[in-house]
């Protein structure tokens, strides 16, 4: 689809977390928005603190339409 917005559309949602052991810090969810519906359909939470990683699995899974049920394997896989 050359669309301006395919079916599924992959986002990166920043957010400040506190954890007791390291503080507050900026960690990055992604999440699988159905540009049909207009609603988000599959999130993942606290994916990475590195927001260029999060980028790359996002512009990575828009490119081949990764199906949001893949969402979490997917994330798993880049993280190893």
């Amino acid at each position: 689809m050359n669309n301006m917005c395919d079916l599924i559309q992959y986002i990166v949602m920043p957010k400040i977390r506190y954890a007791p052991d390291i503080g507050t810090y900026t960690s990055y969810d992604i999440a699988a928005y159905d540009c049909f519906s207009l609603d988000i359909v599959e999130i993942v939470w606290d994916v990475t603190p590195d927001r260029n990683l999060a980028l790359r699995m996002v512009e990575r899974f828009n490119r081949f339409q990764l199906s949001p049920i893949h969402l979490k394997d997917a994330i798993l896989d880049m993280l190893n």
